[in-house]
């Protein structure tokens, strides 16, 4: 929609609503149906609930005698459509007497409810969230029909109010809001749900809807031009609502089908959104207002009381236009009964106030007020519960420092692992919200029967009758309870076979007892606790059994694979510590130490003592960045396993005198070596290389390394002082070389031993296919 036409738009909804206003406030609505008698009289014969005729004291079957001071049969509402409009002054004729009656707008609380102050608050709601609309949103179709719809909603009370005072422009405006309303909503969700690509009704139905509702548009502005009388203008009454049930009917049709087709999928909470405001907008009017009028030509409730129902629609249009999200519709039902129930008293209260004040009669008038009442209690409700959630921090500081404090224990709880830690924050947290004088967390232990302090304050407490206490609820899930004796209160966290743990409060320091929020806090704190003991109980228990399967000889390759993933996550997150914190530290003293002795003159001796201390810290730097090195092998995605051998060979060379033969095949780079196989290869040549220094004391060692048939090939020897029989048999964990099966044994290959020749020496010869499972470990 362009921004001129947009303009255009609400220039005309404006004036005509103004139009109408004047209208409304010229004419006061009189609300009578008049009827022929023999002799060419006109007889009152049924009074408006909401008319003025009726609040006035006229009474069905009274004789109009004039109107305006003119005879009945001269005044235009009476010729063309039955009624009694726009008329100030009238006389009617009861049992022989004459009666005079006046009507002003303003005297009449009830029109300057519905007529007046009720049709603003709805247009300026459509002007402004037209504009929002036209702002944000002004590029799709949707929003097109959307403005329209909105602007309609916005015009219909005005045009309405006066269309009922037979105002022939106004009621042209009132027949097509009443009609294209339903009519605009099914093209609204016809073009909504194309966005989502969901069947809806079909282009032919729209466009056939859209020619009988202009159709009958045009036979009532042939009946407002022509000066015909009050039978056309009920069968044409009849007609336009015949087809505002028909437009609606199509709606609910459409949507009902819609949702029996997609309730279980993720459009089912849109078409229970939409079906709840369809039947509430349209059925009311339906079934209330036009099926009565059409079948018995009465109506069941006013036009007015019935066309409310239809005004929260364009809430939930533009709440589906501006969002992308969908309404939570169940629990805001949920929420909203609850209003309902909370405003039904105060409600009730209130409209017999205000009908003993205003000594209102009507059951009608009754009804409205009640319900305007009813209405504006729930938004209050509504409107405080969403005060108090963006006020809490300010109108409830107790209650938001216990909501913070819960908070920061479970972000404590969620990254910390050191159980004594646990217990430390958790006491002292309960301590610092509560302004306690002692605290104290204890462990009892079933088997020996006796209750041990594990954190907190160690006092005189009632500990023999807390220990009675516990004993009631020894083989009991009794978790989560408050319970209080004489000076203080208890609460059991955690509660197994072997141990429970107890949390035991104080008093308070300015002597009061726990209220309502403070008791409820503690009950959810210690159960956040509970969880954490849980968790850390079922990872020790979870490791242990992890640790026994891998010391099994048939340990699956995927745990041994995810253990050493684990592991090296570990190395590199020590390493990277190292690096930034204590390294840098070294690096820093050093500076300073070297600037130092240049920049001051000190004794020799004392020079001589900081230099051999300025030469320690150097080796410490140094010692430093090998731990570094070692923890994560440098560059070796960069350079590969080739590259990074040689540099790991040419270290070891450095600090021993092992000779290192080290031969590889010039088709290893092309095998498409991943980054987890490198690392193990490396792993296992750094085990092999510490062994043979540290441990065999070997002087030649022979590495040779080789891609053959999809596999990776280590063949190993040294003359060291090699493995025994027994060694060499049962891998036994001495030197690494449980390691280094574990880690073959991760890449699902295959290892074997030998003495290299009679006197000693390690022949150790290694398989690994180069497709193998991976585990992943964040």
């Amino acid at each position: 929609m362009k921004k001129r036409f947009f303009s255009l738009l609400m220039v005309i909804n404006v004036l005509l609503c103004f139009f109408s206003t004047y209208i409304n406030f010229k004419y006061p609505y009189v609300g009578i149906e008049v009827l022929s008698n023999e002799k060419g009289q006109y007889v009152i014969k049924n009074l408006l609930s909401t008319g003025a005729a009726k609040s006035a004291g006229i009474q069905e079957g009274d004789l109009i005698l004039s109107i305006n001071g003119d005879l009945p049969e001269k005044h235009l509402s009476i010729k063309k459509y039955g009624l009694v409009e726009k008329a100030k002054e009238i006389i009617v004729q009861r049992k022989g007497i004459n009666y005079s009656y006046r009507f002003e707008t303003k005297s009449n609380n009830s029109q300057l409810l519905f007529h007046f102050i009720f049709p603003f608050i709805l247009l300026f709601f459509s002007l402004f969230t037209s504009i929002f609309l036209m702002k944000y949103k002004h590029g799709e179709k949707v929003t097109t029909i959307l403005i329209f719809l909105l602007q309609l909603y916005g015009l219909s009370t005005f045009v309405g109010a006066a269309s009922a005072r037979t105002e022939p422009v106004t009621q042209f405006f009132a027949i097509g809001c009443l009609m294209l309303i339903p009519m605009l909503v099914l093209h609204f969700f016809f073009l909504y749900f194309q966005k989502y690509h969901l069947k809806f009704a079909s282009r032919k139905i729209v466009k056939s809807l859209y020619l009988a509702n202009c159709s009958v548009l045009f036979l009532v502005l042939l009946f407002l031009i022509f000066p015909l009388n009050s039978i056309f203008y009920m069968a044409t009454k009849i007609l336009v609502l015949l087809i505002f049930v028909l437009n609606a009917f199509c709606c609910i049709y459409y949507f009902a089908k819609g949702y029996i087709k997609y309730r279980k999928t993720m459009y089912g909470s849109l078409y229970r959104i939409i079906n709840v405001g369809i039947l509430l907008s349209f059925m009311p009017f339906s079934l209330l207002y036009a099926f009565p009028i059409i079948i018995l030509r009465e109506q069941l409730i006013s036009g007015e009381v019935a066309f409310i129902f239809t005004y929260f629609l364009p809430l939930t249009f533009v709440y589906l236009v501006s969002t992308n999200r969908f309404l939570d519709i169940n629990f805001y039902i949920k929420r909203f009964f609850y209003y309902f129930i909370l405003a039904f008293v105060p409600t009730l209260v209130i409209t017999i106030i205000v009908d003993w004040l205003g000594n209102t009669q009507t059951l009608t008038v009754k009804l409205k007020i009640f319900g305007v009442v009813y209405l504006l209690f729930i938004f209050v409700f509504y409107v405080k519960e969403q005060l108090d959630f963006q006020m809490r921090s300010k109108l409830f500081t107790e209650r938001y420092n216990l909501q913070s404090s819960i908070y920061q224990l479970v972000s404590i709880l969620s990254r910390e692992k050191n159980r004594k830690e646990i217990r430390r924050h958790f006491v002292n947290e309960i301590k610092s919200v509560l302004g306690l004088k002692n605290i104290a967390l204890l462990e009892y232990d079933k088997e020996s029967d006796q209750l041990i302090l594990v954190a907190g304050d160690s006092w005189n407490y009632e500990r023999k009758l807390l220990h009675s206490h516990l004993l009631l609820f020894y083989d009991k899930n009794f978790i989560g309870e408050l319970q209080t004796l004489d000076t203080i209160s208890y609460i059991i966290v955690s509660n197994n076979t072997k141990k429970m743990v107890v949390l035991v409060l104080g008093e308070k320091k300015n002597f009061t007892t726990f209220n309502l929020e403070e008791t409820e806090w503690i009950k959810t704190i210690s159960y956040y606790m509970n969880i954490s003991y849980e968790n850390l109980q079922m990872i020790e228990e979870l490791i242990g059994e992890l640790e026994s399967i891998r010391m099994k000889e048939n340990a699956p390759s995927w745990l041994l694979k995810m253990l050493f993933q684990i592991e090296e996550k570990e190395r590199k997150r020590l390493s990277t510590d190292l690096h930034d914190s204590v390294l840098q530290d070294q690096l820093v003293l050093y500076r300073k130490l070297s600037e130092t002795l240049q920049k001051y003159h000190f004794d020799p001796l004392v020079k001589e003592e900081l230099s051999v201390i300025k030469e320690g810290l150097l080796d410490i730097i140094h010692e430093i960045r090998e731990t570094c090195n070692e923890l994560i092998p440098p560059f070796l995605k960069e350079i590969g396993i080739v590259g990074a051998l040689k540099n790991l060979f040419k270290k070891v060379q450095l600090r021993t005198n092992i000779v290192i033969d080290f031969i590889h095949d010039s088709n290893i780079t092309s095998c498409h070596i991943d980054d987890e196989m490198n690392l193990t290869l490396y792993r296992i040549v750094q085990e092999l290389m510490n062994n043979a220094e540290k441990h065999a004391n070997a002087s030649k060692v022979s590495i040779h390394l080789t891609c053959e048939n999809d596999q990776i090939l280590l063949k190993y020897r040294d003359d060291g002082a090699g493995l025994n029989d027994e060694e060499l048999s049962n891998y036994n964990g001495r030197l690494g070389i449980y390691g280094i099966k574990e880690r073959v044994r991760s890449m699902e290959g295959t290892i074997s031993f030998r003495k290299a020749n009679e006197n000693g020496g390690l022949e150790l010869f290694i398989k690994i296919p180069l497709q193998s499972n991976k585990v992943l470990i964040g």
